[in-house]
């Protein structure tokens, strides 16, 4: 499956404007075409936050989140937990599994984030997975 991009798993191609109407669709675009296997941290961010192919990089997003709560993408430290966080609540419900490996990577890092993002980030994180 990584060694295909989102496009593909998807088996949706999305048509090549004359011009895009913005910086973030023109990337969006790009990164679709990447196989899964070779996005950047950043790429899984942005798609993620636009919920493009989340289905397909929830996984890697937690294993790199298993390994390095506080990854960093191109924004700031602990980005990629952020964005994961801010997924919505009918993609958890479709996602149980995922979900409860989230809370679970988030609980046992929470004296971490606390430290390093602040008591606010952490409850708004926190509340998010009650």
């Amino acid at each position: 499956m990584e060694t295909k991009s989102i496009e593909q798993l998807e088996k949706d191609i999305w048509k090549n404007p004359s011009e895009f109407p913005t910086n973030l669709v023109e990337k969006c675009y790009r990164y679709r075409k990447i196989s899964i296997a070779e996005l950047t941290n950043e790429q899984i961010r942005l798609l993620i936050s636009q919920q493009i192919g989340t289905k397909y990089l929830i996984g890697i997003a937690l294993e790199k989140l298993e390994r390095n709560i506080l990854t960093e993408c191109d924004i700031y430290e602990g980005d990629l937990l952020i964005v994961v966080s801010n997924l919505p609540t009918e993609f958890w419900n479709e996602n149980k599994t995922e979900f409860l490996t989230f809370k679970n990577i988030v609980e046992r890092n929470s004296e971490l984030i606390k430290n390093e993002l602040g008591e606010n980030k952490f409850d708004r994180i926190n509340e998010k997975t009650s």
